[in-house]
């Protein structure tokens, strides 16, 4: 009866909740499970998943369940981009997103699993001493292991697209110019296979450009549908943006419902090694453009409700993607809620819509509630009115209303009846000189058994202190860190096989090092655009 109660409960919150009001979205897999977050448009507040999930992200209706940021707050229309990984302790996320004075920010966030909330560890500045980042720009990461690290994409003043990175060695610092081709848009998406490295942007408004990284540490250049006329070696991130023209002949299909504006490129690869670039075209539908047998066309659309049309065109649509389990989920906002499209190992599944909390809690069988929140049902339901399911909860709800009103007369009458022999006895008690507790030292008031801060701390706990300082590799890391987080004083491996934080150098710079997943063995591969080598 009580695991019913709490359904009903949740199912009425469910139904009163506001609808979703989405900026950009960053989704990644952990290690076991995907996790995303969104920006709200209307708060600016950083929402996301529940972090303990498994299968399926739990996606709470509450606008106050943002991510706690301390320093350095995001802009609202930031874009978004995130890694995580899981340890032998927790799951981890590392998120970047642009604060009120542009700066590319790295927040590092651990889960509390008992929760499934986010607590913030610490925010650091990424861009220092790189090109100024566009106030627009998109963003977007991959997580190479624990030895390369990271490598963040942004576009600067003058679309010029540039990456910074990170790696078991070095902190932060500016790796260089990717690509100098023209953009129509600043979103931005990548997707990596062992170390070849593929990045998305809009072209304009018939084609989309690409960058990858080849075995001699240079970005070679191409575009499609039409293709460039420096193709190979030619056009690389070393050639200036007047010599990389269009082949307009060359096309031999066309991107659907695209004009180059789309907000956001989600991007990944599959179990054959096809990279894939989906977007919301102008008529809200999802598109998918991949790369087989080294050559970019246009996939056929799942059939069914894969696929439901996003609220509005060229919309925010994030990817959670990992080639080793063969995992593809789309998340994007379609009638007002978050969706999830499964594409897992190549099958695409009907859409869901995401649950708002964790329904496999309930005593009963989860089916009775399962499509709770995903689709209308046959019996009234998709015309407004209520399906027999919901019905029936409110008759057992009246049934239960009636009983509980019964129940409160009762427990007033019992409850009024017991304080008067209460009453009686304390008066008894105070006659003999009593203190209510018979007199015992071991009983006292709750005021006494409590400590008093003291002067210049918080409930008992000393402040704490953070300082950020320039310097010529970038900004150094807090001097003083956060006890409760646990960051050890030992550089290198930990046993559950994640990087530890170093202490200061001799130079004073602080040296961070991610707690990263293990680095993936892939293949090489090979490029249609000529058929080059790349990074093995």
């Amino acid at each position: 009866m009580a695991a019913k109660l709490t359904s009903l409960f949740h199912i009425s919150i469910w139904m009163f909740a506001g609808q979703v009001s989405c900026g950009s979205i960053a989704g990644w897999w952990n290690g076991q499970a995907p996790s995303f977050l969104m920006q709200d448009d209307d708060t600016g507040g950083i929402q996301y998943s529940l972090c303990n999930g498994n299968h399926t992200p739990i996606f709470p209706a509450d606008q106050t369940l943002t991510v706690p940021f301390t320093t350095y707050l995001p802009k609202n229309k930031t874009s978004l981009a995130a890694a995580g990984w899981t340890d032998s302790e927790t799951a981890w996320a590392s998120i970047f997103y642009l604060d009120n004075n542009d700066e590319i920010v790295n927040a590092l966030l651990k889960c509390d699993w008992n929760t499934g909330h986010w607590l913030n560890t610490g925010e650091y500045i990424t861009s220092g001493n790189s090109p100024k980042v566009a106030p627009t720009t998109g963003l977007s990461v991959v997580l190479l292991g624990a030895t390369d690290g990271y490598r963040v994409f942004y576009n600067d003043l003058d679309g010029t697209l540039h990456q910074i990175g990170y790696t078991s060695i070095t902190t932060w610092k500016y790796y260089g110019v990717v690509s100098n081709d023209r953009v129509s848009a600043q979103a931005i998406g990548s997707t990596f296979s062992n170390n070849n490295i593929t990045v998305v942007r809009p072209r304009d408004e018939k084609n989309m450009g690409v960058s990858r990284l080849y075995s001699d540490q240079s970005w070679h250049l191409s575009s499609f549908p039409e293709s460039l006329t420096l193709t190979g070696n030619k056009s690389t991130n070393a050639t200036d943006a007047s010599d990389l023209q269009l082949n307009t002949t060359s096309a031999d299909f066309a991107l659907p419902s695209w004009d180059g504006n789309a907000s956001s490129l989600a991007v990944g690869i599959d179990k054959a090694y096809t990279r894939s670039v989906f977007y919301a075209g102008t008529d809200r539908k999802i598109y998918q453009v991949g790369n087989a047998n080294y050559r970019w066309g246009v996939q056929d659309r799942p059939a069914g409700n894969a696929w439901p049309d996003a609220d509005a065109a060229g919309a925010a649509v994030g990817l959670v993607n990992d080639f080793a389990s063969g995992t593809m989920r789309l998340y994007y906002v379609s009638g007002g809620r978050v969706v999830e499209a499964n594409g897992d190992n190549g099958n695409w599944r009907p859409a869901t819509v995401l649950a708002t909390f964790n329904q496999s809690q309930a005593a009963d069988p989860p089916a009775a509630n399962a499509n709770a929140t995903a689709a209308p049902s046959p019996d009234g339901a998709a015309q407004g009115g209520l399906s027999g399911g919901a019905k029936a909860g409110i008759g057992v709800g009246v049934t239960l209303g009636v009983l509980a009103v019964g129940g409160m007369f009762f427990a007033f009458w019992f409850l009024r009846r017991r304080q008067g022999k209460l009453d009686a006895a304390a008066a008894a008690a105070a006659a003999g000189g009593m203190d209510g507790s018979g007199g015992d030292p071991q009983y006292k008031s709750p005021s006494s058994g409590y400590t008093v801060p003291t002067a210049g701390s918080q409930d008992g706990y000393p402040p704490q202190t953070q300082a950020y300082a320039p310097l010529p590799g970038g900004y150094a890391q807090p001097q003083v860190g956060y006890a409760q987080h646990g960051y050890p004083q030992q550089a290198g491996y930990g046993q559950d096989g994640g990087w530890a934080y170093a202490t200061p150098g001799a130079d004073g710079q602080q040296q961070q090092y991610p707690q990263e997943l293990a680095d993936q063995t892939r293949p090489v591969e090979l490029i249609g655009e000529g058929h080059y080598k790349e990074v093995p």
